[in-house]
């Protein structure tokens, strides 16, 4: 009885002693899988941030250069000989690509300060058409270099809304060039100011444009990606737009929401608490209600219907 005993103290402690290696192999198992992934998710920032550089030095310098090289041919006028016609054509390029080169410079900061923290909200009661009016004014230049029409559908009735009207407004551009960006010359763009069926205060804003698949709005959601077409694909931008008017408006506790089809175009709708709506009672996690209109064939192939 006292070898069975032993023998039976023995079995526990062996079993014991092996559970206890088994759980601490496991548990530096798992470190080392949450260390490669963590790596291998540094190594496709760091790839993402060097390919999003490299096509914000083509998106700079193209711009640039044709500043330079249309400004150069004014100053030169006598040995180009050219008329008013010509001048008056050539200080318009200009003024489209320093819009151009100032978007970009723009969005490179907005980026930068997002990714820093650096981003600072002033909480403030503000007038959502005055800002709408004033994104369409910034915009006005892009859309008619790229001869495309942006119509304001709604009453253009004061509706107040609540958050940082700058941050709030830079989304709108964000929305308004991405726009532009996937119409083709001759399209056309349909905004919106007006209550959301929560009663927040929203901005619609809808392109006839390309459209986008389930995949690539994923993508364009994310920092640092850019939709690829294929052969037919132009480069046009750095490809963060909606990213970065997602992040601006959910940092005020807003919502975003977007509908694409491909060959049908893209819908976008923002909107902010309610003036009357305390920080505090607003649940920032709750989806956006849903669209009671059937959905997206309406939205985005009746391009006669407000946003």
């Amino acid at each position: 009885m006292q070898a069975l005993k032993l023998l039976n103290e023995t079995d526990g402690s062996l079993l014991s002693d092996y559970a206890s290696r088994m759980g601490e192999a496991l548990l530096r198992r798992q470190a080392d899988i949450e260390i490669r992934a963590a790596r291998v998710e540094a190594e496709l920032a760091i790839k993402a941030r060097s390919e999003f550089l490299a096509n914000m030095n083509h998106e700079l310098r193209t711009p640039l250069n044709a500043i330079i090289g249309f400004a150069t041919m004014l100053r030169d006028n006598a040995q180009y000989e050219m008329d008013d016609e010509q001048r008056s054509g050539y200080a318009e390029y200009i003024l489209q690509s320093a819009d151009l080169l100032l978007g970009h410079i723009n969005t490179v900061l907005e980026v930068a300060a997002l990714e820093s923290g650096g981003v600072e909200l002033n909480d403030d009661e503000f007038d959502l058409g005055e800002t709408l009016d004033a994104a369409l004014e910034r915009t006005t230049i892009r859309a008619q270099a790229a001869k495309i029409s942006i119509s304001r559908r709604d009453d253009k009735n004061s509706i107040a809304a609540w958050g940082d009207a700058e941050r709030f407004g830079q989304a709108i551009d964000h929305l308004l060039q991405a726009a532009i960006k996937a119409c083709d010359e001759g399209g056309r763009i349909l905004v919106r100011a007006c209550l959301d069926e929560s009663g927040w205060p929203e901005i619609a804003v809808r392109d006839d444009g390309a459209g986008l698949t389930p995949e690539e709005t994923n993508e364009a959601l994310e920092a640092f990606k850019q939709v690829h077409r294929g052969l037919d694909r132009t480069f046009s931008g750095p490809g963060v737009g909606y990213a970065v008017a997602k992040t601006f408006v959910e940092m005020q506790r807003g919502k975003f929401t977007i509908k694409s089809r491909k060959g049908k175009g893209t819908l976008v709708r923002i909107s902010l608490p309610p003036p009357n709506a305390k920080p505090s009672a607003i649940n920032i996690e709750a989806p956006a209600p849903e669209d009671p209109r059937p959905p997206t064939e309406i939205d985005l192939e009746r391009k006669d219907d407000a946003a």
